[in-house]
């Protein structure tokens, strides 16, 4: 799944590509994506201009002049200038320009919400703290903590950190020293720190290599990103630790494989 560096690296190429650029037609290829999204709303679109690509988490917002649509990629999704197999929506634009929604696995989501209503709008009213925020501050960071749920899941819960998946759950804490199995409350105000330190660091890296591509993640022009170059520990089982040479390991917590270097992270 696209996390916040892929989504952010994603909305900045529809920026730089198609902001200013009016909506000129749409064309649905698979009825099962306007589940929250009808196509007469989609179709009220026809002759705006595209004024604003925001992100929150890993939703990507598209204002239409006052209409927003809202995207998550989910695990395949992906938004390119050109169709292919698994194109599910076109939205074509001014100037023979293109967006095209590929998603072999159909879990890619998409509404239509008035702009003026986006901060009420249920699935991003419900996302957590945001990494590059004014939000984003240690104090704030430490009342997430203040709980006796293990560590790695926690991250990954976007009520409470918006933004994070498994990929750069598993490198952030590798960064900061900490064991996936920790019990967040546990963490000392130093452990805290790194961590909340760690968090936009990374990402920022990240989103410097254009995103981490493992298997379907492209950018908005179809590239590939490059931090899986990069990479300390995750996929890394049994590879040394980079850090310190013993054996990567790997666990599954809540159904993801969580990897960690046992002496880094003791």
């Amino acid at each position: 799944m696209p996390e916040l560096p892929e989504v952010e690296t994603i909305r900045r190429g529809l920026e730089e590509g198609l902001l200013g650029a009016r909506l000129s037609g749409v064309e649905v290829r698979d009825p099962r994506l306007l589940q929250d999204c009808s196509l007469p709303e989609l179709e009220r679109l026809h002759g705006r201009a595209l004024k604003r690509v925001a992100r929150r988490g890993k939703f990507l917002i598209l204002d239409f002049e006052g209409r927003a649509l809202v995207i998550h990629l989910r695990m395949t999704g992906k938004l390119l200038p050109q169709e292919e197999e698994h194109t599910r929506l076109i939205l074509n634009f001014s100037e023979g320009k293109r967006l095209v929604l590929d998603d072999p696995r159909r879990f890619a989501t998409l509404a239509c919400v008035r702009a003026d209503e986006l901060e009420g709008f249920e699935p991003l009213r419900r996302l957590g703290l945001e990494p590059f925020t004014p939000g984003y501050t240690f104090e704030n960071f430490r009342k997430i903590l203040e709980t006796n749920r293990e560590i790695k899941p926690l991250l990954l819960d976007q009520a409470k950190l918006a933004g994070l998946g498994n990929i750069y759950a598993n490198e952030v804490l590798f960064r900061a020293g900490i064991h996936p199995l920790r019990r967040a409350n546990s963490l000392s105000p130093e452990e805290a720190q790194r961590l909340f330190e760690a968090i936009p660091e990374l990402l920022e890296e990240a989103i410097a290599l254009q995103g981490t591509t493992i298997s379907d993640y492209r950018t908005a022009t179809g590239e590939s990103g490059s931090f899986q170059l990069f990479l300390k520990v995750y996929g890394r089982a049994g590879e040394p630790c980079p850090r310190c040479g013993t054996p990567i390991e790997q666990l599954s917590q809540g159904g993801r494989s969580s990897y960690f270097c046992p002496k880094c992270q003791a």
